[in-house]
């Protein structure tokens, strides 16, 4: 359900995105990563000086840890459309500011995936993606593939799951004049 918050000159229309089970995914690939570098040394871990162990679990730690705010920051993705602009927003880390006059067309589609990708898990797409039907869409949804709303620009495609698509689509439309 959208949410109208208001500044000092324009509304600004908050839309989540659907519920997905992105964060349990990036935790469960931490959580992996932490014990791939640490369970072989287990059975020998009496015979492997302290620091060579630490580093181990520091270098665990190092690709655990960003995976684990990123599952932290799934609360904050949202999509805000102000009279001049689509902001899509996730963290502090992605912003994208679509301009209102660059939209052209709205669809959704389940996308093709191809073999490389950015960042992108079940349930969490995350920046510019490449997809095999697509190209290269900048994503910003609790999806990676299935039903992906994909809003087509002067510069470019990006893609979004908000929870309620036909307000959302509705709400764009009106204010671009469709």
């Amino acid at each position: 359900m959208p949410v109208d918050t208001t500044s000092r000159d324009t509304a600004v229309v908050t839309f989540r995105p659907r519920p997905s089970r992105g964060g349990a995914w990036l935790v469960a690939v931490a959580v992996g990563i932490v014990v791939l570098m640490v369970a072989p040394l287990l059975p020998v871990a009496g015979e492997i000086p302290l620091p060579i162990l630490l580093i181990n679990v520091g270098i665990g730690l190092l690709f655990a840890i960003p995976l684990l705010v990123l599952a932290a920051w799934i609360p904050t993705m949202r999509y805000e459309l102000d009279d001049e602009a689509l902001t899509l927003r996730y963290g502090p880390i992605l912003r994208y500011r679509i301009p209102l006059d660059d939209i052209q067309e709205m669809r959704r589609k389940n996308l093709k995936i191809s073999l490389w990708s950015s960042m992108r898990f079940p349930g969490l797409a995350l920046f510019t993606v490449p997809y095999a039907d697509e190209g290269r869409v900048k994503m910003c949804a609790t999806a990676a593939a299935d039903r992906i709303l994909l809003i087509d620009t002067r510069r470019g495609t990006y893609g979004v799951t908000p929870a309620d698509e036909e307000a959302f689509v509705a709400a764009v439309r009106a204010r671009i004049g469709a």
